[in-house]
């Protein structure tokens, strides 16, 4: 797999362009991404799909500096103990549990696809979201069980790529850690109306995971999203709202501005994200005074996952360090890992955040 990324690093100067804009400050407005013009509504289109043919692309990484791997911390698979299990086959969201309080290792929750045979396979479809057609893929377990109730990951290209690009990285290199785990999950990679993200892609999320919840069996309280650049803003941007329906989230290079935010409710989430410290297109600190970059999406998680939020967050400018914030709500691990790299999804040999992301996400 690693001699796999590492020859698609040649393709990364062909996205140059995009990424290096993909955080850059639209002072007119600094809610608008740069490249993507103003959102459509937020209300929940209708949902419909059809197959359509499908496709598949190789992927393609921002250029990385190449740093020696050192272990990281992993998250603390012990948790919290629980109340008592929601009973029935659940839907969308936390499946009967207080919001925001889902035991670490809680049972299953069956969507309402589980025990119906499903017309979904691996392939591209469509659905009608805000008045629009979108695409988006979907990923199939082999052998897949109508009666297994499987994890769910949402995954969001970066700027000027679509699902292809999602693919052909085997969504984000997270694929080949869960079959060497033994492990298969569902993926689902929606592709952008353009260029970037924007405000009516919540109601995308939203349109897909009703389809999803009626069509194939997952478990509601494991629905997982994660991205790389414009990928991890919107990442970000779902996890302020989303909470109920997104058990975890992790962010590869992401920022706090220049993506469509709602009105943060402020409600828990696991969270990890991934900086380089020298990383001049979604930086740690774009504005100290505006609380601009990755540092204030840490401290923002941190504070609204009850963790204890020191003085200083600790960095690295060498090899890679994940920091593990303290006292956190035990449902909400928080975690923040940087090195002495740039803008990329890929560092080190292994590529260490697949590697940590799998770490993260098993654990629930």
């Amino acid at each position: 797999m690693q001699d796999q990324t590492f020859s698609r690093l040649a393709f990364c100067v062909t996205l140059a362009s995009w990424v290096a804009i993909s955080c850059t400050p639209a002072e007119s407005d600094s809610n608008n991404d740069g490249g993507g013009g103003g959102g459509g509504a937020t209300a929940t289109g209708s949902v419909s799909s059809a197959s359509v043919s499908s496709a598949s692309g190789s992927g393609v990484a921002t250029s990385s500096s190449s740093v020696t791997t050192v272990a990281g911390t992993g998250g603390d698979n012990s948790g919290g103990s629980g109340g008592a299990e929601p009973t029935g086959t659940g839907g969308a969201g936390t499946g009967g549990w207080p919001e925001g309080a889902i035991p670490m290792g809680n049972a299953p929750v069956r969507s309402a696809g589980c025990g119906k045979a499903t017309t979904l396979t691996t392939k591209e479809y469509t659905i009608s979201s805000s008045g629009q057609n979108r695409v988006y893929y979907v990923d199939m377990p082999r052998n897949y069980d109508m009666n297994k109730p499987y994890r769910l990951f949402y995954t969001s290209h970066w700027i000027g790529s679509r699902w292809q690009d999602v693919e052909g990285q085997d969504f984000y290199f997270l694929k080949p850690q869960m079959e060497a785990d033994g492990e298969q999950a569902i993926f689902v990679a929606p592709s952008s109306d353009g260029a970037t993200w924007q405000e009516k892609d919540h109601a995308l999320f939203d349109d897909i995971m009703a389809l999803m919840n009626e069509n194939v069996c997952y478990d509601t309280t494991r629905v997982f999203a994660t991205g790389f650049s414009f990928g991890g803003m919107i990442t970000y941007s779902l996890s302020t709202n989303h909470q109920a329906e997104i058990r975890a989230a992790v962010g590869i290079a992401p920022a706090n501005y220049n993506i469509w935010l709602p009105e943060k409710t402020h409600k828990p989430i696991a969270w990890m994200h991934t900086t380089g410290m020298s990383d001049g297109t979604c930086p740690w600190v774009n504005n100290e005074g505006q609380k601009r970059g990755a540092k204030f999406i840490a401290l923002e998680k941190a504070e609204d996952n009850g963790c204890t939020i020191p003085d200083n967050i600790p960095t690295s400018n060498g090899a890679y360090s994940c920091y593990d914030f303290k006292d956190c709500d035990p449902e909400h691990p928080t975690r923040v890992c940087t090195f002495g790299g740039g803008h990329t999804n890929i560092d080190g040999n292994p590529n260490w955040i697949p590697i940590e992301s799998w770490k993260f996400f098993k654990q629930f």
